[in-house]
């Protein structure tokens, strides 16, 4: 079964469960610079941290849910936890960043109104960077519970039906008909940011984030309550 067909085959036995947590908009290729790993012929080169990536989150149900423990994690690692005593409120959104990048600094490229949280292992022996060649066995980002237990998937490309990624610089983030954990693994269910579409912005240059990237971190579309209808499949 491909990965379309299996995706379409979830939605229709995956209700909308109360307290869902989903991943909604990944920077995975920011026009900013987003860190590099040290050169192998350069003994003395110790790369740059990732800095200018992001993942954001969304709790779209009626409950809040502790995510103390919570991390990301694809097929080259896993990220650390959120701290403990963190809890998601019913319809909050939260950005995840490297550990590398601060809060302040995050704030100042994407400006306030939203819960930030930083979390280690992101870029260097853990998760590593979101963006090394997308395909459908690569850049599997999963959300976690402390258990290890996957909460969430988008399995994202950047072809195959998913925005593109060039040029570089805006993320790709969840539609309105996209909001359950089997639908927003649909690449008809995400877009590219644009300035003024579903609250998306460009970045304020800053020292670290010195790009013209565009997204809406904090801030997701309206859900829709009714789901759209679903592709039929390629013959």
């Amino acid at each position: 079964m491909n990965r379309l067909l299996a995706a379409l085959f979830c939605v229709m036995l995956v209700p909308v469960a109360s307290g869902q947590v989903l991943i909604t908009e990944i920077m995975y290729n920011p026009n900013s610079p987003e860190g590099r790993f040290p050169k192998k012929d350069d003994p003395d080169d110790k790369g740059e941290p990732t800095r200018t990536e992001w993942v954001e989150i969304h709790n779209m149900g009626a409950e809040p849910v502790d995510v103390s423990g919570w991390h990301l994690a694809d097929e080259d690692g896993q990220t650390t936890g959120l701290p403990k005593g963190t809890t998601l409120k019913p319809g909050e959104t939260v950005v995840l960043i490297p550990a590398d990048c601060t809060v302040e600094e995050f704030r100042e490229a994407w400006g306030e109104g939203f819960a930030i949280y930083p979390v280690g292992q992101w870029g260097r022996g853990g998760l590593d960077n979101l963006s090394n060649s997308p395909s459908e066995t690569n850049e599997t980002l999963e959300l976690r519970n402390a258990k290890g237990e996957m909460v969430d998937q988008v399995n994202y490309d950047d072809e195959n039906g998913w925005p593109s990624d060039q040029p570089d610089g805006p993320s790709i983030y969840l539609l309105p008909q996209g909001f359950d954990t089997a639908a927003n693994d649909l690449p008809v269910n995400w877009a590219r940011s644009e300035v003024g579409v579903h609250h998306a912005r460009q970045n304020n240059p800053t020292k670290h984030f010195k790009g013209k990237d565009i997204g809406s971190p904090g801030q997701v579309p309206e859900p829709l309550l009714e789901p759209a209808p679903l592709p039929l499949p390629a013959e």
